[in-house]
C-alpha cells in the first residue's frame, strides 16, 4: 500500500484503548518529550503501551522509540548529542547558512495564513533549498533510532510540498520507518525534502496542525503532547520558523482536543510551552529540555491511568 493522504486516511483511534499523538518542534522538543516518557516511565507510566501512536515532526522520532522500544537508546543518545553541539549537528546532517535555505525559512516565516497555496509556496522554496541530500538525512535517523521494522501501531505525517497535502505512513505504507521519519522532520531550508514512495515530501508540521491528533478520532483516551498553546500563554516574540499552525491560528491543541471530545474520547493535552524565542535546532538545549520534560512526565502521570 502507498503512504496515504489525510483525506484519504480513516480514523486511526477506532477501537483504541489509548493513543497518543506527538507534535512538532526540533531539537528541544524531541529532549523534551524524551524526558517526558521517562518521566512518566519512573511513575509507571508507559506510553508503549499505547495502542495507536501519530507523529509529526520531532514527535515521529520519539513515537517511534517509544513504540519500537528503543526510548532508553534515544536517552543516552540524546545526551551524547546534547553534550557535543558540533557532533550532534554533523551526525543529524543539520546545515544551514545558504540564500536558499534562508530563502525557505523566511517564506515559512512569513507566512500569515494556511492554505493549500501558501502550504505549496513553502513546498517549492523546501524544494529549491540546498540541503543535505536526502539520504544522507534518512541514514542519520536510522542511525539515530536504530530500528529495522516498523513499530507496531505508529503513524507519521509529512506534508506533500507540490500539493500541500497532509501524508500518513504506517508499517503498510511501502517506506520504511527512517524514510518516513525523515519526511516527517525534513524542516523547509534545513533538512530535506524526502521522498516517500512517489511524493516529495517536507515536514509534518509545515499543516494546520501540529500534532494531526484529529486522526485519533475514536481511541477511548487520547494523550496530545504539543509544545505551544498561543491562545493560553500568548507570547511576546515568536520563532518564525516554529509552530506555522499555532502561530497562524492560536490553539490548535486544544481545539483538537475538544473535536475528540465531543466524539467520546477522554482526552489529555501536555503544552511544553517553552520560551518561543529559543532556538529549537540547537542541541546545546537539549539537557535543560529533557529534565524539564522529565519533571513534566512525573507530574501528569497521576492523570494518565489509561497508560498504566
Amino acid at each position: 500500500m502507498s503512504v496515504r493522504t489525510m483525506g484519504e486516511a480513516s480514523p486511526l483511534g477506532s477501537g483504541a484503548t489509548a493513543a497518543v499523538a506527538l507534535g512538532g518542534g526540533g531539537e528541544w522538543f524531541v529532549a523534551w518529550m524524551v524526558g517526558y516518557a521517562n518521566g512518566l516511565l519512573e511513575a509507571g507510566v508507559d506510553l508503549a503501551k499505547a495502542d495507536v501512536t501519530i507523529g509529526t515532526s520531532a514527535g515521529a522520532i520519539v513515537g517511534a522509540a517509544i513504540k519500537g522500544g528503543r526510548l532508553a537508546e534515544l536517552t543516552d543518545a540524546l545526551k551524547q548529542l546534547g553534550a557535543n553541539p558540533a557532533m550532534a549537528n554533523k551526525e543529524l546532517n543539520i546545515s544551514a547558512g545558504a540564500p536558499s535555505q534562508a530563502r525557505a525559512q523566511t517564506v515559512m516565516g512569513q507566512t500569515t495564513e494556511i492554505t493549500p497555496a501558501t502550504l505549496q509556496q513553502i513546498g517549492r522554496a523546501a524544494m529549491a533549498s540546498r540541503n543535505a541530500p536526502d539520504n544522507k538525512y534518512i541514514a542519520s535517523v536510522e542511525g539515530l533510532l536504530g530500528l529495522t521494522t516498523w513499530p507496531q501501531g505508529h503513524h507519521t505525517t509529512a506534508t506533500d510540498c507540490y500539493t500541500g497535502e497532509s501524508v500518513i505512513a504506517s508499517s503498510d505504507s511501502g517506506v520504511t520507518i527512517s524514510q518516513a521519519v525523515a519526511a516527517s522532520s525534513s524542516l523547509p531550508g534545513v533538512n530535506g525534502p524526502t521522498w516517500l514512495s512517489d511524493r516529495l515530501c517536507m515536514d509534518g508540521g509545515v499543516s494546520d496542525s501540529s500534532t494531526h491528533a484529529q486522526m485519533l478520532e475514536g481511541a477511548r483516551s487520547v494523550l496530545i503532547i504539543a509544545m505551544f498553546d498561543f491562545l493560553a500563554n500568548p507570547p511576546k516574540h515568536v520563532n518564525p520558523s516554529f509552530g506555522i499552525a499555532e502561530r497562524v491560528h492560536p490553539g490548535t491543541a486544544q481545539r483538537e482536543a475538544a473535536a475528540l471530545r465531543a466524539s467520546g474520547s477522554t482526552v489529555h493535552v501536555t503544552i511544553a510551552n517553552p520560551d518561543p524565542t529559543t532556538d529549537f535546532m540547537a542541541a546545546a538545549t537539549m539537557g535543560p529540555a529533557m529534565a524539564d520534560g522529565m519533571a513534566r512526565g512525573k507530574a501528569d502521570a497521576p492523570s494518565l491511568t489509561a497508560f498504566h
